[in-house]
């Protein structure tokens, strides 16, 4: 059974049996930093265990955490057979141990276990009598404090019991105590510790020696038993050892008196503490006497360590007659070349996911097996606490579009790396929805104006029921109305950033003017600031948004798809009547499977003021607008329409004609269409305001054209990905003549196309979608006149790739 991380307040009682063939097995669907927690309950008939295995046989625990209350073990093996702890945090209680073997259980296992008890009187591990075959192997077992002064692993009346390559430390305690009739047993191949602090930089005696003994074995306990190949620290300054009620102050005194122990070495270990996440762990330094000195034949002894390594064998200590084995419960691994992992973004349909695969590294040590070494991997936008341990290949989604950060460390501690990875976010297109009019209190409480220098914040929960956190960005259409004097409106993510040097929409006193946004929404919402002396309304439309699945996006080189003066895209030259809808079929310029277009639309010509709405062909008009105009004004905007069968509708929403010319720049749909490309928010930011600049200084002449460099290259370092497609706001100011702007790549030449028209005088926003940008972008001003530009960055789009740095 398989499960997921969490915390789970609960008991849980195991009395059902598995067979030898296929035990019941209990696995925690998590990292070893933060396995899941299961941490008991007390009753009225009071604590009960985190986990209890009573009457049952062939059972697996397997990477749980444990905690219980004051007076219950957190682990409780009850008559039962065949059971194995492993790769688990147990912590003791108050009064009780952290792992009691009681009853007639036998053939209990502990392994790679980490135990830490911390309560006066309570040992780590206790094994009852009446239990028998117990094995405890790689185990850790740490009590850190002075007050408690009990054993790290207590053996009463256990026959049988193997406590073979364990690390056992505490302050000035006893560490393995076998009493009763606990005969047979082998105590190998262990590192004890019992003195003042002596796992830290300043290990010393202890204060009182009576409790420090390191191994102890009962008179009713010697029969059969085997103390051997054992590390023991002899800070503590008392007995070592005490055999049949004598003690011995060092290793070759016991030897020399009950012939036990002549493998074993009295000298410190070396240890310094170390945790993984609830995991706590001993290193020993590259001069331990544990290195390469166990006994690899002892009963109960594992081919692999603490950490599921194998045995390496380090070439400058001499090996044990027997192998290379270290003592203790973690083997000291030599050094590595090469390893480390790769991530590949996997693109459309899953534009936000990625597959890290582990390389494994070349070891300079011999090892007895493979060497995989796990990794713990964390993701920077992951909110659930808990990273990813695996030494081999996992895939992962990110929440949002961007670069990313993955940091891989190391279960056995040492130093972190790190490596970026961008990735994009698909769109989906939505029938148009009003979010936001201040003018009717939608999505505001009042009918009050954006005061003078003001932020408006819209919330953002959600988007199409898709939780704000999942959400990249958001593409609307803006509009400012009535503004009683001139200056722009700022769009950014609620996220605490400060306001951006950038615009979304410009305006004069008085004047209507719509745009279209693409905005992060990283924080749930969306910031309206409004940059003028005067107060002014704000409508917002939702067209659609960018997330973790949708349409991915292939930009084309601008082409002119509609002209109405010349009867391009029509059946005839001919103006779009009062309230009239024309229709636009594009399916022989889009592949079948497209979900929507983008278009640059120009109205001019108006003879009465009002506004145009684009909308899928045969669909109910959404009561919105995509760009306003007034009589006799050409003026332009970016839209990007859903369609069916490959057509697009155009209201007029005047009481007089108007002529409308789009230029298509890009369309999205399934990768079988070529559109497969996904969009990274980046900005807004200010890139070019040829008032001020000294790089790009202005005006741009008549017929003359600047070059600039977009903040992919700015910012980025050898490695990144070559954008596909850039999304620019780009704002005109004071033209002394009427024209146009075409925004290119500037290896190419200046397409057909406009993105952008003014008259004398006016200074006119539109966003802009520039296909296959490069490094360097150039503006050509269509004009005989001079013109201000200002461009701010808001993202670009990526093709699949592998990439990271």
């Amino acid at each position: 059974m398989l499960v997921e991380a969490g915390d789970y307040p609960e008991s849980v009682t195991i009395t059902r049996s598995g067979t030898a063939d296929a035990p019941i097995t209990f696995v925690s669907n998590d990292s070893s930093l933060n396995p899941a927690y299961v941490r008991g309950l007390s009753t009225t008939q009071g604590a009960n265990p985190a986990f209890t295995v009573s009457g049952a046989q062939h059972v697996v625990l397997r990477r749980f955490y444990t905690t219980a209350p004051g007076g219950a073990a957190s682990v409780l093996i009850d008559h039962s057979s065949d059971v194995t702890v492993d790769q688990a945090v147990l912590n003791s209680s108050a009064g009780a141990p952290a792992i009691q073997i009681t009853g007639t259980s036998r053939d209990v296992t502990l392994s790679r276990t980490s135990v830490t008890h911390v309560t006066n009187g309570s040992p780590g591990v206790e094994i009852d009598a009446g239990a028998s075959g117990t094995v405890l192997s790689a185990d850790t077992i740490f009590s850190p404090f002075a007050a408690n002064h009990a054993p790290g692993i207590t053996v009463s009346g256990a026959p049988g019991t193997l406590i073979t390559g364990d690390t056992v430390v505490g302050y000035c305690a006893q560490g393995i105590v076998l009493a009763g009739d606990s005969t047979g047993s082998t105590v190998k191949n262990d590192v004890v510790e019992e003195a003042a602090n002596g796992w830290g930089s300043s290990p010393a005696a202890c204060a009182s020696t009576a409790d420090a003994t390191a191994i102890s074995v009962a008179d009713t306990a010697t029969s059969g038993t085997s103390v051997d190949d054992n590390v023991i620290d002899p800070t503590s300054g008392g007995s070592l050892y005490s055999w049949a009620g004598t003690g011995y102050p060092d290793a070759s005194s016991f030897a020399a008196a009950t012939g036990q122990g002549g493998a074993d070495i009295s000298a410190s270990p070396q240890l310094t503490a170390q945790s993984t996440g609830a995991r706590q762990w001993f290193a020993p330094a590259s001069s331990s006497p544990v290195i390469d000195s166990a006994d690899p034949a002892a009963p109960g002894e594992t081919a692999t360590d603490f950490f599921g390594s194998p045995r390496e064998d380090d070439p400058s200590v001499p090996n044990a007659a027997s192998g290379y084995y270290d003592r203790g419960a973690v083997e000291v691994v030599g050094p590595e070349s090469g390893g480390g992992y790769t991530i590949q973004p996997l693109g459309s349909p899953n534009p936000l996911q990625v597959t890290v695969t582990t390389t494994a590294p070349t070891p300079t040590w011999t090892a007895n097996g493979p060497i995989h070494r796990v990794y713990s991997y964390i993701l920077d936008d992951d909110t659930t606490g808990f990273p990813v341990d695996t030494d081999g290949t996992f895939t992962y989604t990110f929440h949002r579009a961007g670069d990313h950060a993955i940091h891989r460390y190391s279960l056995r501690g040492g130093p972190s790396t790190v490596q970026h990875v961008v990735v994009g976010a698909d769109y989906t297109p939505l029938t148009p929805v009003r979010l936001l009019d201040t003018r009717h209190a939608v999505g505001v409480t009042t009918t009050t104006p954006v005061a003078a220098g003001a932020d408006l914040v819209l919330p953002v929960p959600s988007v199409a029921g898709i939780p704000a956190a999942d959400v990249s960005a958001v593409v609307a259409n803006v509009t400012v109305t009535q503004p009683t004097a001139g200056g722009h409106l700022t769009l950014y993510p609620h996220n605490g950033e400060s306001l951006p040097t950038a615009s979304n929409v410009n305006f004069t006193a008085g004047q209507t003017v719509a745009n279209l946004v693409t905005v992060p929404v990283d924080g749930g919402g969306v910031v309206f600031h409004n940059g003028s002396s005067g107060t002014v309304h704000v409508l917002m439309d939702l067209q659609g948004f960018y997330g973790r699945a949708g349409s991915g996006f292939k930009p084309v080189s601008p082409a002119r798809v509609l002209d109405t003066r010349s009867g391009l895209g029509t059946s005839a030259a001919r103006a779009i009547t009062a309230h009239a809808t024309l229709s636009l079929d594009l399916s022989g310029r889009v592949p079948a499977g497209t979900t929507a277009v983008v278009l640059n639309l120009t109205v001019t010509r108006p003879t009465e003021h009002g506004y145009l709405t684009a909308y899928p062909d045969a669909g109910a008009m959404p009561g919105v607008s995509n760009l306003n105009f007034t009589a006799g004004e050409t003026v332009a905007n970016l839209a990007v329409v859903p369609v069916t069968d490959g057509k697009v509708d155009f209201y007029n929403g005047s009481g007089g004609t108007v002529q409308v010319v789009a230029d298509l720049e890009g369309y999205f749909g399934s990768a079988a269409t070529g559109a497969n490309q996904s969009y990274v928010p980046e900005g807004p930011a200010r890139l070019v305001d040829t008032r001020s600049d000294f790089d790009v200084p202005g005006p741009v002449p008549a017929y003359g054209s600047i070059r600039f460099y977009p903040l992919w290259h700015k910012d980025c370092s050898a490695g990144c990905p070559r954008p596909a497609g850039a999304v620019l706001n780009m704002t005109a100011t004071q033209p002394r003549k009427s024209g146009f702007l075409t925004l290119y790549p500037n290896e190419q030449t200046v397409p057909n196309a406009s993105n952008l028209n003014f008259i004398a005088g006016q200074t006119v926003p539109n966003l802009v979608s520039v296909a296959d940008p490069g490094l360097i972008i150039g503006v050509y001003n269509h004009s005989s006149g001079s013109v201000q530009i200002i461009v701010d960055e808001e993202g670009y789009y990526i093709a699949p790739q592998t990439w990271a740095n």
